[in-house]
């Protein structure tokens, strides 16, 4: 669907993109700077100690910015915090050539702090400016421009350090977040005003409570310390391969502007496929995994190329595949426990992994006498092992913590919002879970009248004699559930007076029997002919679907009486599809062959059904064309007469059956015959496009018919749709017939029928 703006929205939008692409440009850029600069001016070892005190400080900022942007939100904070970022680098443009050392710490202090922070409340200001309906759009453009950016400041700060000098790259720096002040400050000029503020004790009371955020914390905790590992080694490494400024910045430039074109290929190619297959859980755990097995070799063979990949693979899955399934775990959190503690779990836990790593190698130091980079990669060898471990925990979290709120309601999605494998089966499972829910009402309910003697609150674990199969059908059989007769003195009387309840044609009576204590199988020759009363017809129905695996010959039996009234025959496939037996199957195939019309298409539409509910199912082609033979030999006359006067309040909605138009009933069933061995949704298609004016749609559905049914059976059915003659044409495979039929249904959709 293609979005629409407004004048406003699109001018904002347009500063959207170009802030994101200026924003991330700065960010790479400044980061190559960073690094490039401490090294030339401090050895590798003085770095777990900046790295420590920037974690600090920017924990610091978290809270003091989440307090700020709770009270003045986004429209005057962000602009704000660009214009101080740059007046910052504008200072140590002119502090460098009298103190280049306290330039280079001021600096790592400076990227560290208003870094990550500047990204969150720019994004901040991006959800208020826009409307939740543009939003959806509008995010994805503005990540694909921040991407963009990403690339753009590698090769940036590759160029300037190429042509000028290091001192010059700050005041590079300086001007691009003076663009991003009036990109953002153009941006937010009509955002809407804050509906919730964010409250960081609430946030951190929410947290301690709340197992579930406590594990994502833990998580990002873990995931930081092993960036600020292999960021380490990989820097002590770059260190003592290079040692002037040029060199260091061109070094490091390269690397960021091929991390950002490795993300955004990645990212763009595999990431929706890859959390869409697998699910959150495979997706965050690529990341650990990754630096587990290329930490192995990075320890055991330690050169530059090694820890280029190590650290390259780890920053890639990091800002692709880990960013994105991560974000994925915040779904199941209603609101009031997202917005307080988002903030915290992205910035302070990412904090504090830095800081744990800064102390942890300051504790190898402290032992020994030189750090090699092999003891830090095996260090973070073991924090990857731990983090899988994690996941494992996480991802059963998520499940529990997804189906308790979309249970009680605190959370709902929809289909289109689902974006990964694991959300698509938990809401499948609360599908299920839902109509077991009411289905098992509805058995209370008929315990509590029938006074069995058993507790009316039926324990969680009776849900397990449920399969999803049958749950999502309400076409269950029951084990532990069918009464069983009554074991007493009066059980000839009670029987007696059943039956006599049951044959009376009094609705009252027949319900008390129905609903009463006592149902036996004894009783089955008595409740079939029910089905023809529409008063208790689903009454009936149902004490015949929890006693169908013990009856299914009499039913059968029952079934092709022609003595017995056709509404009571016509409502009996119904009755045979809750058990998946062969022998009910068997004696829906023979019903396709009685003698009326009615019978057989009930039957058909409920092997249609059962094969729907268990791909597994399988019937034979010969036996299905053999029932399609029966129904085209018939009279033109008659094939075109044939009304259907079955009331379907009692089935399904036709589920396994190819959604078909209602113009002709006899053409219909023959479909639905088919769709027992052919592919179903084809066949569909075809069918519609045999009730179409279109004639090139209509060919390609007789194409299509050509190739997968018998000469002799497609001449007869040929004489019933009006074709004379089909020339001979060149044979085409049958997914291209359908591609073909697809792509045109789209197109001729106006001309089919509701």
């Amino acid at each position: 669907m293609r979005l629409t703006f407004g004048k406003g929205d699109s001018r904002a939008l347009g500063f959207a993109l170009s802030t994101a692409t200026v924003m991330i440009a700065h960010q790479v850029a400044g980061k190559a700077t960073r690094d490039a600069l401490f090294l030339s001016q401090f050895d590798v070892t003085d770095l777990p100690k900046a790295v420590i005190a920037a974690a600090v400080l920017s924990m610091l900022a978290v809270f003091a910015v989440s307090s700020l942007l709770a009270r003045y939100g986004p429209a005057k904070l962000v602009p704000g915090a660009f214009g101080i970022s740059a007046g910052l680098f504008m200072g140590e443009w002119i502090l460098f050539a009298h103190a280049p050392r306290l330039v280079a710490i001021l600096l790592y202090l400076h990227m560290a702090i208003f870094g990550a922070i500047l990204i969150s409340t720019f994004w901040s200001a991006i959800n208020e400016r826009f409307d939740p309906h543009a939003a959806k759009g509008t995010i994805a453009r503005v990540a694909a421009a921040a991407t963009l950016g990403g690339v753009l400041g590698g090769v940036l700060a590759q160029r300037v350090a190429t042509l000028i000098d290091l001192q010059a790259m700050l005041l590079v720096l300086s001007v691009l977040h003076v663009a991003c002040l009036v990109g953002v400050r153009e941006l937010v000029g009509e955002s809407r005003p804050r509906t919730a503020r964010g409250d960081v004790r609430s946030g951190l009371h929410i947290i301690a409570r709340t197992r579930y955020l406590q594990l994502m914390g833990a998580l990002m905790i873990l995931i930081a310390l092993i960036a600020a590992l292999v960021d380490y080694a990989f820097k002590a490494q770059a260190s003592r391969t290079f040692a002037s400024e040029e060199s260091l910045i061109t070094f490091f430039a390269s690397f960021y502007a091929t991390i950002g074109v490795l993300t955004f290929a990645l990212q763009t190619l595999l990431g929706p496929r890859m959390l869409q297959r697998f699910g959150i859980a495979t997706t965050l755990a690529v990341l650990p995994a990754a630096v587990a097995l290329g930490g192995v070799l990075s320890a055991a063979v330690t050169h530059l190329w090694t820890l280029v990949a190590l650290r390259g693979s780890q920053a890639v899955l990091a800002n692709s595949f880990h960013r994105s399934a991560f974000e994925l775990l915040y779904a199941p959190l209603p609101p009031p426990r997202k917005r307080p503690t988002k903030t915290i779990i992205d910035v302070a836990t990412d904090r504090i992994g830095d800081l744990l790593g800064g102390g942890l190698l300051l504790l190898l130091l402290a032992l020994m006498t030189e750090v090699h980079p092999s003891v830090v990669i095996s260090v973070a060898v073991i924090a990857a092992g731990l983090a899988l471990y994690l996941i494992t925990r996480l991802h059963h979290g998520y499940v529990e913590q997804l189906a308790r709120n979309l249970r009680t309601g605190s959370v709902s999605m929809t289909e289109d919002e689902v974006r990964d494998a694991t959300t698509e089966h938990v809401l499948a499972e609360m599908n299920a879970f839902t109509e077991r829910q009411l289905l098992m009402a509805r058995i209370k309910e008929h315990r509590s009248a029938r006074h069995f003697g058993v507790d009316p609150d039926p324990p969680e674990t009776t849900l397990g004699e449920l399969t999803v199969e049958d749950v999502r059908s309400i076409q269950s059989t029951l084990p532990g559930v069918i009464p069983q007769p009554a074991r007493d003195s009066s059980e000839a009387s009670r029987l007696a007076r059943a039956v006599a309840d049951l044959t009376s044609e009094d609705p009252a009576l027949i319900r008390r029997a129905l609903r009463g204590d006592f149902m036996d199988v004894r009783l089955t020759p008595y409740l079939i002919p029910l089905l023809r009363n529409e008063e208790v017809a689903e009454d009936a129905r149902m004490e015949l679907r929890w006693l169908v695996p013990r009856i299914i010959g009499q039913l059968t039996d029952a079934l092709l009486d022609p003595d017995l009234p056709l509404l009571a025959r016509q409502r009996l496939p119904g009755v045979l599809e809750a058990c998946h037996n062969p022998r009910s199957v068997d004696g829906l195939l023979q019903g396709l062959a009685d003698q009326e019309f009615n019978v057989r298409y009930s039957c058909a539409r409920a092997l249609a059904r059962m094969r729907a509910r268990n791909p597994e199912l399988v019937i034979a082609p010969e036996l299905v064309f053999a029932a399609v033979e029966r129904e085209v030999a018939v009279a033109p006359r008659v094939w075109s007469s044939r009304i259907l006067t079955i009331d379907t309040t009692l089935s399904t909605d036709g589920a396994g059956s190819p959604k078909l138009p209602r113009t002709n009933r006899s053409l219909e069933h023959v479909f639905t015959v088919l769709s027992l061995t052919l592919d179903r949704e084809a066949l569909g298609l075809a069918l519609r496009a045999l009730d179409s004016t279109d004639r090139n749609l209509r060919g390609t559905a007789l194409e299509y018919l050509e190739n997968v049914l018998p000469e002799e059976l497609r001449h007869r059915l040929w004489r019933h749709i009006g074709v004379t003659r089909r020339p001979a044409a060149a044979k085409r495979s049958n997914q291209d017939i359908v591609g073909d039929l697809e792509r045109a249904a789209g197109t001729n959709r106006s001309q089919q029928p509701t």
